[in-house]
Parts: structure tokens; sequence; C-alpha cells
């Protein structure tokens, strides 16, 4: 099965469909491709929002994107399924899905995002076993003495979401973590430890082997350790990619550009992410539409 359009958007979370009503107000038509059933992608976890204005929530957020996906009638359509990989022609870009089939458009935005890694994936973090990741669990869930592996920013949005609980995090991050960490300074709940490396042993109790940023050690003992290591990118094959993985807008195929979050390690936010979905949307408009109306 073959499906055609203007415009094919890989990911629906809020680049993906921000890039699908911009396109649909310079009268362009499209098809979102998902995993999900519903669009919103991240903004489900998001439980606090506090940098996009008249939202507290993700979830309300994906709502009311939802909603006006479904008022953009004949210009856009949703399409359930997973995108394996890209592939850019002259004059079309095919995206082929995990069950064989393929989609055709004259254009591509590929606002696939990150996805949260894995303390195995980070060098830093030496562990035998899958930990648990800070975004999905509720205070309930933790110890008295709780220890989070990393200090990426849905720590404040965690401790912000859970702004009534008096649950104490110690938080052992990297130097490259110090200005995400710098907005929960003052919360009376968190201590920060700048670290080198961080061996794990146990299964609750914990036993931490820390080596400090100064170079000294120290042992700590945990009844729960939770990770908050950051994000790797979600590329595809057939998009461009630099060495650390994103891929910037400014190296992709003259038809396809990336919007979001996979654009680069920088700048993940709710509201920048919106704004690099309109601007991939509005950038293939002018380059290659506008020429022809």
């Amino acid at each position: 099965m073959t499906r055609t359009t203007q415009l094919l958007i890989v990911g629906a979370g809020p680049a993906g469909c921000l890039a699908a009503t911009t396109a649909a107000s310079v009268g362009m038509t499209s098809l979102l491709i998902d995993p999900s059933p519903v669009p919103g992608g991240t903004l489900w976890r998001i439980g606090h929002l506090a940098n996009w204005p008249g939202w507290t929530d993700g979830l309300s957020y994906a709502r009311t994107l939802g909603q006006t996906l479904a008022g953009l009638d004949a210009h856009c359509s949703y399409l359930q399924g997973t995108v394996v990989r890209v592939e850019p022609g002259d004059n079309e870009v095919r995206a082929v899905l995990s069950d064989g089939t393929s989609v055709v458009g004259e254009l591509l935005v590929a606002a696939t995002g990150v996805h949260t890694a894995e303390a195995t994936e980070v060098p830093w973090i030496t562990c035998a076993q899958a930990l648990p990741q800070l975004t999905g669990a509720s205070p309930s869930d933790l110890g008295a003495l709780t220890v989070v592996l990393g200090g990426d920013r849905p720590l404040g949005t965690w401790l912000r979401t859970h702004r009534d609980t008096d649950q104490k995090l110690t938080v052992c991050h990297p130097a490259r973590d110090t200005y995400k960490v710098d907005e929960v300074r003052a919360d009376p709940r968190v201590q920060l430890h700048p670290v080198r490396a961080v061996r794990v042993t146990g299964s609750g109790p914990f036993e931490l082997d820390v080596l400090l940023a100064d170079g000294s050690q120290e042992t700590v003992e945990a009844d729960s350790v939770v990770t908050n290591v950051g994000t790797v990118p979600t590329s595809l094959p057939g998009l461009a990619a630099g060495e650390d993985g994103f891929c910037p807008p400014a190296i992709q195929h003259p038809r396809v550009l990336t919007a979001g979050d996979l654009c680069a390690r920088d700048g993940q936010r709710v509201a920048t992410a919106v704004g690099r979905g309109t601007d991939a949307a509005l950038t293939l408009y002018y380059r290659f539409l506008r020429q022809a109306v």
C-alpha cells in the first residue's frame, strides 16, 4: 500500500503537531505518522508545565493538540504506525513503515524527538541491572533514602509535579548537568552532588560507590535508586546525523527538515519544539510549494 500527500510528518509530539497545523494554515495537506494511537508524544508524561503560557500540564496541552488536529478537516490525516526509515529523492520522499508499507510525500518533517536513556547507555554509571526512571515514579514508589542518578530537566518537573511531598532526593550528577540542576538548587528536598562516576550494586537496599567531582570517594546506601540521565536522539536511517547522533536541519536533504528535540541536544523545551515545528513546515512550503502556486 502506498499513500501520497504533500507533507509527511513523522512524530506527533508538539513539534510534529505544530508542523501539521502550520502546513494546514498555508493550504498544504499532510499525513502525521506516530506509533501512538493519539497525538501528543511525551506531553502525556509531563505532569507540570512551567514554560508554556496557558498550560500547567502536558496532558491538557496534548488533548488540545488532538482537538486542533481533528479540526483540520481534509488538510491533515493521522496514521498510527512506526516509520523505520526515510528515503529522500529528487522529487519525493518515501517513509517506510515497520509493516512493510510505505507512504510518499513531496516533503518530509522528521520530529521523532528523543527517548530517555537507560543507565546502561551512560558511561559514568556502572550497573548490572536496569533501574527505573524518575519520571515514572511517584513519591510512594521511593524509599526514605533515594538516590537520583543524573540531573536532567525532568528532575525539576518531577519536583513541581509533586510539590506537596516531602520526599528527599540525593542527586548525583555529572558536571555537564550543573546548569540544569541550578533551577532546583534552592529546593530543600534536594541534595546535589557533582560526580565523575557511580557504581551501583545490590537490588534494594543498594550500595553506591561514588567518585565525586573533586576526586574523593565515598560509599552511599540507598533504599531506592532511580535514573534521570537525559535523552538520546531517536533518529531514522535516511536522516543525516551529526557526531552526537542529533540531526540538525541544516544538513538534511533539501526535501527533508528535522524539528523539535531531534535537532540538537540544547533547547529541549516545549516552546522550542513548537517553534521548530512551525518553522520546518513554513521553510519547506516556501522552498518548494509556494513557487508552484
